[in-house]
This record gives structure tokens, sequence and C-alpha cells, in this order.
């Protein structure tokens, strides 16, 4: 046993001294899955009239994203997110159909790594950039899509933990999504509509990290 509990000790302290978390000129590949819900507000009105509706509602969706990050210094990080969406969505009562929406961010990352020892890393960033969603009614009488462009924001914080240049991590993230360019497939609509749409919440995720270089 005592073998044993001296052999466990090494192989510790053996991972914590070759172990290194994120430093100058580090290259650093990551990939996440997660959960995503949001308070929503979708705005719609009547052109040349004074019909302007507004919903408030929630959203959810899970999603998938790949960050690629560089170290121009030891604590600061600066790169590319592309981050992919599907929403959760409920069949319609009327058409019996069930929607389909999907939205696509991409994103510049700056972080702050201000905690960082041998085999944690602990970054605060922020993340701007646009995103663009698709929505489909799948109603096969009277098929409609609604295309949206807009703006990406999201603050988060993403402890890492290291095993060499491998690890994994986990997500936590504020993010702000507002699509104020919406259209749909039906050019009578969009002859007297115009429509808007936007929300804020919470996202979760899980992921695993490698550094590529440094």
């Amino acid at each position: 046993m005592k073998y044993l509990l001296l052999t466990t000790s090494s192989i510790f302290l053996y991972i914590s001294t070759i172990a290194q978390s994120f430093t100058g000129n580090s290259l650093l590949l990551h990939f996440n899955v997660g959960i995503e819900a949001l308070n929503t507000e979708y705005n719609y009105k009547l052109i040349n009239t004074n019909l302007d509706t507004l919903i408030k509602d929630k959203a959810a969706n899970s999603n998938y994203f790949l960050g690629l990050e560089y170290g121009p210094l030891k604590w600061l990080g600066i790169g590319l997110k592309a981050k992919v969406n599907k929403y959760f969505t409920e069949k319609d009562n009327l058409t019996g159909t069930t929607p389909s929406a999907n939205s696509f961010d991409i994103a510049f990352t700056i972080r702050a790594h201000l905690f960082r020892v041998k085999h944690f890393d602990l970054p605060l960033g922020v993340s701007i950039g646009g995103s663009s969603l698709t929505y489909n009614n799948n109603d096969p009488n009277n098929p409609i899509t609604v295309n949206g462009k807009g703006t990406y924001f999201d603050l988060h914080i993403q402890p890492m933990f290291y095993f060499k240049k491998f690890g994994f991590n986990a997500y936590v993230g504020l993010p702000s999504i507002n699509y104020s360019d919406m259209s749909t497939s039906d050019a009578f609509l969009n002859q007297y509509i115009l429509m808007n749409w936007k929300g804020k919440g919470l996202i979760l995720g899980i992921g695993l990290q490698y550094r590529i270089l440094n």
C-alpha cells in the first residue's frame, strides 16, 4: 500500500511538472459543445402605419463551436471563434409541421489570462462579431423562410485544465444577438413588414483543448 501511494504521488507530481498552460506565443485550439438559453424580443411593424408589435418570449439551442487563439503576451490572447446553433422548436398546431431554426456566429475574441499555473488557466474574454439566422416553417402548402443578419457578442469565462498539451475545459458565457436585418422568402411580405429579433441569455458548455505551439 505504501508503494502504491508513493507511485500515485509521483505520477501526479510528474504531471504537474511537465504540464504548462497558456503563455506568450501559445497557439491554442479548443472545441466545445453547449446549451444556450435566451430571453428574446421579436418586433415587427407594418411600413407606413402605426402598427408596431413586440413579442417577448424564450428560446434555446444546442451548439458547438471551434476557437483558435494566439498569445502575443503571456497574459493576453486574441483569436477567432465559429459557432453553429440548432434551436429547439415545437410542432405548429395549425399546420402540423415542425419548423427548423439554425444560426451561425463568427466572432473576434480577446481574452485576459490573469490566473495561470502549470496545469490550470482561467481566461476571461469578450467575443464580438456577426451572426446569421435561417428559419423554415416546413409547411409544404405555404413554405416560408425567414433570414436574419446581425451582431453577436458574448462575455465569457473558460476554466481550462491541462495534462501536457491536451486538456479539458468548461465554458460559461453571457451571449447577446441582434438580427436587425431580416427578410422572408415572400416578396409581398417584405414590402410591408419590418422585422427585428434579438436575445440575451446564458450559455453553458464543456470541451477539449490542444496547445499547438509553446
